[in-house]
């Protein structure tokens, strides 16, 4: 029989085509093939998507007026020696066992041919070969090349080799298809940035471990748990559990070790894992995505950590801790000759709670004892997990007395002093600054040498720096910065990033953006230049602080954005105190973007994973959350976060900006007008007597468009600088400024243009109008026709499966185009999609035809 189509062909635009999980012309030239009689094999990995394309066939199959044969094959029946074609409720299904010739060749349609019995088998071979039947047999495949393989599996892939049959591969979800298909499996997007790219990253490209991960975060936000930790540890049961299981039940022993070995040494290096465990079997892992290279200059490495828990559970306890056991053995057993930071954090948790002092140990001298205790008190440390630290160096103290291990003491102390734990978001050095005193104090305390004290040296100048910056005294924090860069001293990788961070940060509030571009370009350079800038909280740190430069210069941000989204998936990947510090980096973009709800979400989502958060950095970030959010018609919302600010006199002077400046249009979003104006004069009453032009700026545009009484005197003022100024944004800013005070408004009440004013001010980019960005409605300039009817389709009210019916599409249609269309205009729910085109003339409708043969089935 002639072939009338090509599957294999019709694959090629899978990533193009407006279904959310595929091509839409897929099924349909599948069940051409097969009513033309070429019989396919369809292949992929557990959760590629078989299934799900094998049930659209079936319906395309139907459509068309034939009547397949579904057959469902099982374990259950392979290992009881079933035959399942008998278990087949079509009697025609009995009759491929026989060797008669039926009036019309059956088009039998197979899921999980690979646990098709011997007779079952062999009656559907004979049947294709001797054109009594034609097949479509779903197989899944292993999912790592090297696993072995069922001799089902090699017989199926042997119909496709010998030319009787097709064969189709059905990949792994790529990362675009994969958010796409999330926001299907939960429309309403319930979920933080975080727990999102964690489940994601979860689902390592299968549809039906994804779907599992979604209905189980879902479960816990249900019960007002976070999903991170839902899918974590409640993945040892039920339906996610199975599917975790089903996942890593063919892989073999190495690899099973070697997931459980990275997994529990998160962070280690691959020349260490691969000191191990065979090299082989690291590369195969890494190249399939179940282990995690960061690409640093030591290829730390990280696993999927619910599949490697899951192969924990398939070696059993006794198996898992042999792994690491054997691990630590070794470290011990090469006496130093290698060292894995990550391991020695490991050996250093299982002395202190197996052993009551290191005395006690056998065989281990007690300068192996103080390495390890050394390493894993700065790895902890370093990662904010100061308690772990305390517990390293209490522990040793009792016999070695280490000057080293008492500076990491006394730093852990330092950071816990109030119970507070420190995440340096913004503020990249906040933990720095207040251990300063107490870093240097140890250090010379401890008989520190010559070169120690030239750094504690650079270690102050960096401290003034901040200082200066947090107190904006700007040209001071040029000057320090300046001077900390040339110092031959400046040898740490960190403190050469963190004084271009600085330099920006100062030269952004001069309103000088070429110098501002030059030092982050600088410090760009610096991450990209394979030098080991590797922790994780320090690069989101950095992330963080770029994004911030550019939101002061109002400049374009969108690459800084797209390097923060990355830095978030490494944290994702590593795990621990990162998860929440990625949250508080996505609230900067949040409120840069102007999606106020969001930010608040982020901002909880932190709260939730470090409940001990502390330092002006996180109350900077919650003092720009009351602000968006008091701008984007959530008065109460910003009242209620703005309260629990605490700003003493002794806060920064930067922060006692931010803090006036959101107490006023916190104010003026509640209509309190009077109290507006005081909180904006307070506001330029501290930048005023700065050099911080661009906050100047930023007040008498907020000053002029509140209708402060006395904001002619702050123009001229500003007036005076102005043309000093490089940022556009500074510029489009006066000029709206100006346009405000020549209105001439002193209203009783603060109407809605005056918000949209300063809405549009708080994300300026380059300098556009920022008339015209208020008056712009958010979704005209961006939603194709197709996105803006079915928004208005959303406005009234119909679900997504009303509005396919409406429109003669599929509902997969539907919530791709609502998908896209939410991503467009900023809304982070359906609801807030209609809410953005209410009021706009709705698209002219065109004469509707009558539905396609292939929109009609569905």
């Amino acid at each position: 029989m002639a072939r009338r189509g090509n599957p294999e062909q019709s694959r090629r635009g899978d990533d193009e085509g407006h279904d959310v999980v595929g091509d839409e012309t897929l099924p349909d030239a599948v069940a051409d093939a097969l009513i033309d009689g070429r019989s396919i094999v369809m292949g992929g990995p557990l959760g590629s998507g078989k299934s799900f394309l094998r049930s659209r066939v079936v319906d395309a199959l139907r459509h068309r007026g034939e009547d397949p044969i579904v057959v469902r094959a099982s374990a259950v029946l392979r290992r009881t020696y079933a035959n399942v074609l008998e278990a087949v409720s079509d009697p025609r299904a009995l009759t491929l066992l026989g060797d008669g010739s039926p009036a019309t060749p059956p088009i039998v349609v197979v899921d999980d041919a690979q646990e098709l019995d011997a007779v079952s088998l062999a009656a559907l071979f004979r049947a294709v070969h001797s054109g009594r039947a034609t097949v479509l047999m779903a197989v899944t495949e292993p999912r790592l090349p090297t696993s072995s393989t069922d001799e089902v599996v090699d017989v199926i892939h042997d119909l496709w080799l010998s030319g009787s049959a097709d064969r189709i591969e059905l990949p792994r979800l790529s990362p675009r298809d994969a958010d796409r298909l999330l926001s299907v499996f939960a429309p309403d997007d319930p979920f933080d940035s975080v727990a999102r790219a964690t489940i994601l990253w979860s689902a390592d490209g299968s549809r039906l471990l994804l779907r599992a991960l979604v209905d189980a975060s879902l479960a816990a936000l249900a019960e007002g748990r976070d999903p991170l930790v839902a899918i974590a540890d409640g993945a040892a049961h039920g339906s996610l559990g199975a599917v975790l299981h089903a996942h890593v039940r063919d892989l073999d022993d190495d690899q099973l070790r070697a997931l459980i070995l990275i997994d529990r040494a998160p962070g280690i290096s691959r020349a260490d894992a691969t000191r191990l465990v065979p090299a082989a079997v690291v590369n195969e892992l890494r190249a399939c995505g179940l282990v995690y290279d960061d690409g640093s200059a030591s290829h730390r490495l990280s696993a999927n950590r619910v599949l490697a828990r899951a192969a924990e559970r398939v070696c059993g306890r006794e198996r898992s801790e042999a792994v690491i056991s054997d691990a630590l053995d070794r470290l011990h057993r090469d006496d130093g000759r290698w060292w894995s930071a990550p391991l020695a954090r490991l050996l250093a948790d299982r002395w202190v709670r197996t052993v009551a002092r290191p005395s006690d140990l056998d065989d281990v001298s007690l300068g192996f004892v103080e390495r390890v205790i050394l390493s894993a008190a700065r790895e902890a440390n370093g990662v904010g997990e100061a308690a772990d630290a305390v517990a390293y160096a209490a522990w040793i103290t009792s016999d070695v007395d280490a000057p080293a291990i008492r500076l990491e003491h006394r730093l852990a102390e330092a950071s816990l002093g109030g119970g507070r734990a420190v995440l340096p978001v913004l503020d990249l050095a906040e933990n720095e600054r207040r251990q300063a005193p107490t870093l240097m104090t140890a250090r010379l305390a401890d008989g520190a040498q010559a070169a120690d004290v030239r750094h504690i040296v650079a270690d102050d100048a960096l401290v003034r720096s901040r200082e200066a910056v947090a107190d904006l005294r700007l040209r001071d924090a040029v000057v320090l910065t300046e001077h900390v860069r040339r110092d031959p001293t400046t040898s740490l990788f960190r403190d050469r990033v963190d004084v271009e961070l600085l330099a920006g940060m100062a030269r952004a509030y001069l309103g000088e953006t070429a110098a501002m571009r030059e030092a982050l370009d600088r410090a760009t350079r610096l991450f990209t230049s394979g030098a080991s800038f590797e922790d994780t909280l320090d690069r989101l740190a950095a992330r963080s602080y770029d994004l911030a430069c550019h939101t002061v210069a109002g400049t374009d941000d969108r690459e800084t954005v797209e390097r923060l989204a990355f830095e978030r998936d490494m944290a994702v990947r590593a795990g621990g105190p990162a998860l929440a510090a990625a949250s508080l980096a996505a609230v900067l973009v949040e409120v840069r973007n102007g999606r106020a709800l969001a930010a608040r979400r982020e901002l909880r989502a932190a709260a939730e994973r470090a409940p001990h958060l502390g330092s002006e950095s996180l109350a900077m970030i919650e003092l720009e959350t009351a602000y968006a959010l008091a701008l984007f018609d959530h008065p109460r919302e910003a009242r209620q976060l703005l309260g629990s600010v605490d700003v003493t006199s002794a806060a920064s002077r930067m922060l006692r900006h931010s803090f006036a400046a959101t107490s006023s249009v916190v104010a003026a979003a509640e209509g309190r007008i009077s109290e507006a104006h005081a909180h904006a004069a307070d506001a330029w009453a501290l930048s005023s007597v700065t050099d911080a032009v661009m906050l100047q700026i930023r007040d008498v545009h907020r000053l002029a468009v509140l209708g402060h009484p006395h904001v002619e005197q702050t123009l001229e003022v500003v007036r005076g600088i102005i043309g000093r100024v490089e940022a556009p944004c500074g510029h489009a800013l006066m000029r709206d400024a100006e346009s405000a005070a020549a209105d001439g408004e002193r209203a009783v009440e603060l109407s809605a243009g005056v918000l949209r004013r300063l809405r549009a001010a708080l994300s300026l980019r380059e300098g556009r109008d920022v008339t015209a960005e208020a008056s712009q409605p958010a979704s005209s300039a961006l939603l194709t026709a197709r996105e803006r009817e079915i928004a208005h389709l959303v406005a009234d009210g119909l679900s997504n499966r009303r509005i396919a019916e409406v429109l003669f599409v599929s509902v997969r249609t539907v919530e791709s185009h609502i998908y896209q269309a939410r991503a467009k205009v900023g809304a982070s729910t359906r609801r807030e999609l209609g809410a953005a085109v209410a009021g706009e003339a709705r698209p002219e409708k065109k004469p509707t035809s009558p539905p396609s043969q292939m929109n009609a089935r569905r």
